[in-house]
């Protein structure tokens, strides 16, 4: 493909091809702009792949975890600071390490000691059905939980980046089809982790994926790289003063809270539909498969019509439809003239499946469009990596507050009041961000409307190959 301009402003930007360890020869293979459009799309399946192989098993727990802690007579505040405990590492590895990570080392030997890293810590986490004493085994599965959440954030944003880098001008579209393999891979994980653990037990339902994790380690190796590029230390002190802009990160808390929403109910829906409706865990892992089916099925379409239309309408939309969808849940108890069954359930998450990605795809592009038009038209390599870490990052937060509230709730609280209450402190949210969006259309609607297609201002030279 050509580059000319890519390698332009690159060498604008600070970088000596002299000093560059990743200009030379030797590695113009793993270098993905030089690839074909062929090679590119291969690539960019091979990605999609690896993203489903890692992650399938990273929500494992949540179906049977409740349910195994429950018979240790474990408090569900406790299960929720084990499940919550993956969040954090996640969340710490986005903003932290993921970005010094992919900067340092190549993609592929990234991608290979993470995925080594997660066996290893998901194997750990299998064990602890040997340790009886009750203290023990939760501060290590706090542990375990935490550090294959820390594997799993920087395997996250390094495959992310690398979407972006293999199509900057479809920055929307590639984003949703990566959630979409994501969400699945996410959301399959409490579905098999229902069948392994009512088939094998806990430690069935640990010890498999840890181990196939594991072994990714090796296909992961022969996985290319992203070249990193250095900036002039003037450049990166102008572009993260104008990163830590609110008008720019205000997506990200959206982002955030409709992971709250998608993960709240998660902990709480086992026992609740066995409890209701003599549901077992492999039905609740089934329903929760539905929402993400949903988000798999409509977030390609989601993310073609953000690049075609623009990402702030579609922010819009996730505002306005969030709160009376979540409000299905329960259903919330004011809605009495909807009776709860498990039709209404499968219903509820299915909407949902379709609201959240509207938030969520959208968010990065937003991010991208805002920043731009505020630094001058500007979008460097390196405030696009940053970006791309901090969009990764709210997931986990999000769903460690989801998850970790609703382990507290628990107790105190019936399924509808509480997933019924949440909905109604949600349209706070959803006010605020219809007031973002309206005046990003009203103070730059043409910007917006350009920025579509130029998302990643140094990339214009890329061919598209898609």
């Amino acid at each position: 493909m050509s580059n000319g301009n890519s390698e332009t402003k690159i060498e604008e930007n600070g970088t000596d091809p002299a000093k560059d360890e990743d200009a030379s020869p030797s590695a113009a293979k793993w270098d993905i702009k030089s690839y074909s459009p062929t090679k590119k799309r291969i690539l960019f399946v091979a990605m999609c792949i690896f993203h489903i192989l890692t992650f399938v098993f990273f929500n494992l727990p949540y179906t049977y975890l409740p349910l195994y802690n429950e018979a240790r007579k474990i408090s569900t505040s406790w299960t929720g600071l084990i499940l919550g405990a993956a969040a954090v590492g996640l969340t710490l590895a986005c903003l932290f390490v993921a970005p010094i990570a992919i900067n340092k080392f190549s993609t592929r030997i990234v991608l290979s000691c993470s995925s080594v890293g997660m066996g290893i810590s998901i194997f750990l986490f299998s064990l602890m059905d040997l340790v009886k004493e009750e203290v023990a085994y939760t501060i290590l599965s706090i542990i375990f939980r935490f550090a294959s959440g820390v594997f799993g954030g920087v395997i996250n944003v390094t495959i992310f980046a690398a979407y972006v880098a293999i199509y900057p001008e479809y920055v929307a579209t590639v984003t949703s089809i990566g959630e979409s393999v994501l969400n699945g891979a996410v959301a399959f994980g409490p579905f098999l982790g229902g069948v392994l653990y009512d088939a094998s037990g806990f430690v069935a339902a640990s010890l498999v994926p840890g181990v196939l994790i594991f072994l990714c380690a090796l296909p992961a190796f022969y996985l290319p790289s992203l070249n990193s590029k250095k900036r002039r230390a003037a450049e990166e002190e102008t572009s993260l003063k104008t990163l830590l802009d609110p008008w720019v990160l205000f997506p990200l808390w959206h982002l955030a809270s409709a992971q709250i929403l998608i993960s709240y109910h998660m902990p709480l829906l086992s026992p609740y539909v066995d409890e209701a409706f003599d549901a077992g865990v492999v039905w609740s892992g089934a329903a929760l498969l539905v929402s993400t089916a949903v988000i798999c099925i409509s977030s390609p379409l989601l993310g073609f019509l953000i690049d075609k239309f623009g990402p702030v309408k579609m922010l819009l939309a996730s505002s306005v439809l969030l709160p009376p969808v979540y409000a299905l849940i329960g259903p919330n108890p004011l809605l009495s003239f909807i009776p709860a069954s498990r039709a209404q359930i499968i219903i509820a998450l299915a909407l949902l499946g379709l609201a959240v990605p509207m938030a969520c795809i959208s968010a990065l592009p937003v991010m991208f469009q805002v920043y731009s038009s505020r630094n001058g038209g500007n979008l460097p390599i390196i405030i696009i990596n940053q970006l791309v870490s901090f969009y990764c990052a709210s997931y986990p937060i999000g769903i460690f507050i989801g998850t970790m509230v609703s382990g507290f709730v628990a107790p105190y609280a019936s399924f509808a009041w509480s997933t019924g209450s949440l909905s109604l402190i949600y349209i706070a949210q959803s006010i605020l961000c219809i007031a973002y969006c309206v005046n990003v259309m009203r103070q730059a609607n043409a910007p917006a409307e350009k920025s579509a297609d130029t998302y990643v201002m140094e990339n214009r030279g890329a061919d598209p190959g898609m």
